[in-house]
């Protein structure tokens, strides 16, 4: 293979990020993690772990009245219905705004520019994708923080 060589290399590292689902208990999740990747270590290979921090999961009620007015500001901005998906539920911030203000409706989602790079290097975002995520913010706001919403 172009670029291998036959060197043993004596450590190497890896920075994990376990999202944790809704309704998974996380220390039951970094356990089953550590054992798996214990368990499938090659031979003669130690493996040892650090943890940084914990999060617990999150998971939104979206049947409320901000979620109605955001659906309706996406199919407007994208011509189709919003789809729902499990992502980012494990967004620390989440877990505190709850806590915080019970009973509140969250939905996080912001305008990043095509090299921001959020998340990682090589990341970056189309433009159409940035003006009707624009455009549905602008409608959200519009609609439900308009006159006679509050």
């Amino acid at each position: 293979m172009v670029g291998s060589t036959a060197a043993i290399v004596p450590d190497a590292s890896a920075r994990l990020n376990l999202r944790i689902p809704p309704g998974t208990d996380r220390v039951a999740a970094e356990s089953a993690l550590r054992e798996h990747l214990t368990s499938v270590a090659p031979w003669g290979v130690t493996v040892t772990f650090e943890t940084e921090a914990t999060g617990s999961s999150f998971l939104a009620d979206t049947e409320g009245p901000a979620y109605e007015a955001m659906r309706a500001a996406m199919k407007e901005a994208y011509g189709r219905d919003m789809a729902l998906l499990g992502q980012g539920g494990s967004i620390p911030l989440c877990n505190v705004l709850e806590e915080t203000y019970p009973g509140a409706e969250l939905i996080l989602m912001g305008v990043e520019e095509p090299l921001a790079m959020i998340h990682a290097p090589n990341e970056s975002v189309h433009p159409d994708e940035i003006a009707r995520v624009a455009l549905s913010e602008a409608l959200f706001l519009q609609t439900y923080g308009g006159p006679g919403t509050g």
